[in-house]
């Protein structure tokens, strides 16, 4: 249900109800009283923090789940909420829409899901990543992960400049900081040489999204040749899934082939 068929507070009784807690047991874990409780439920309150929404949010944890918490900020007028690996709501469906190579990733750059198709284009099992491995820049640029050296420099370079692009309206978040000095760490290496290495200026410019991927598949000589396409996920601006298209018949037929076996 929609946050604008209901109160605020009446969302939140009812996700509170549907884990069988009292208001007090809610109210302590968010540091409020349970009279101060009682009234964001009924909606006597007119102005409710961000940060308050986040906490009850994360009390609760299902609306961060859906991404239903934007909903909520957005009706006040507050940004969206933006964490790297939140959970994803049970038997997400997102990648069961596309045939072709397609994988789930959040803010942070963390590979979520991947369908079959994607696993056989970058060579990883499905689900086989854990922790900062998960990372897509560590996949791509640190010494001894599983695709260091296997995607070319004019790629890299591309995805460098989307990663400028998508980080840049939370340069200034705690968990972006956080992040990119454990990334940094991984790599052995600071931002700006890595920047610097690919010719990556301090204002990038958008790229094509009709940028070519070529792949070589298991050592052969075959090169697939894809254009990139990135969808937004509703009411979470955490997440979006990037597919592929294929440009030619050979790599249409490739697809066909990894669908069927």
């Amino acid at each position: 249900m929609e946050a604008d068929c209901e109160s605020i507070g009446m969302r939140i009784r009812c996700y509170r109800k549907r884990r069988g807690w009292s208001q007090l047991h809610l109210a302590r874990k968010v540091s409020l009283s349970q009279k101060q409780l009682s009234r964001v439920e009924a909606s006597e309150v007119t102005e409710l923090s961000r940060t308050l929404i986040i906490q009850i949010a994360h009390a609760l944890k299902e609306p961060l789940v859906n991404g239903e918490i934007n909903a909520w900020l957005y009706s006040l007028g507050f940004r969206s909420y933006i964490q790297p690996q939140l959970d994803l709501p049970p038997n997400y469906p997102w990648l069961k829409r596309f045939s072709t190579p397609a994988f789930l990733i959040d803010a942070g750059w963390f590979i979520r899901d991947w369908n079959q198709e994607m696993a056989c284009l970058l060579q990883l099992p499905r689900q086989s990543l854990n922790g900062l491995e998960n990372n897509l820049i560590v996949q791509l640029f640190a010494p001894g992960a599983q695709l260091t050296g296997k995607w070319p420099d004019e790629l890299l370079r591309h995805m460098l400049h989307r990663l400028m692009i998508q980080w840049q309206p939370y340069h200034a978040d705690p968990w972006l900081t956080s992040l990119k000095e454990s990334i940094s760490r991984r790599l052995g290496r600071s931002w700006t040489s890595l920047f610097a290495a690919y010719h990556i200026t301090s204002e990038p410019s958008i790229p094509s999204t009709s940028e070519l991927v070529a792949v070589h598949i298991d050592g052969q000589s075959q090169t697939l040749r894809f254009r990139s396409n990135s969808v937004a996920v509703p009411l979470r601006p955490d997440l979006s899934v990037t597919h592929y298209y294929p440009l030619d018949k050979g790599t249409e037929m490739w697809c066909q082939e990894v669908k069927e076996s």
